[in-house]
């Protein structure tokens, strides 16, 4: 009955060896790339927009009145548009100072 006890001894062993290997295995995970945003700051940039220069400024009385209501009219769309370009480039420009 010695050959048995042996037979035994190295199954309990066998089996605790493999609970205590089983207990040693780890969750493989994988990195996943992720999207951050990071502010960045611009420099102010130096090239300023162009005034508007009014249409006053531009003509005299007599080209003024030598025009017509429609030509009137088409300048002064024109100078508002103008006025809103200025504007917009405005904000770019202030946007990127401190």
């Amino acid at each position: 009955m010695g050959g048995r006890a042996v037979k035994t001894d190295v199954m309990r062993l066998g089996v605790f060896l493999a609970l205590l290997t089983a207990g040693c295995t780890s969750t493989v995970t994988r990195d996943v790339p992720t999207t951050v945003k990071v502010p960045v700051t611009v420099p102010c940039v130096k090239d300023k927009p162009v005034e508007v220069q009014a249409l006053r400024d531009r003509m005299t009385r007599e080209e003024w009145a030598s025009l017509t209501t429609d030509q009137r009219q088409s300048l002064l769309l024109g100078q508002g548009f103008d006025h809103k370009a200025y504007g917009d480039k405005s904000k770019v420009v202030i946007a990127g100072c401190p």
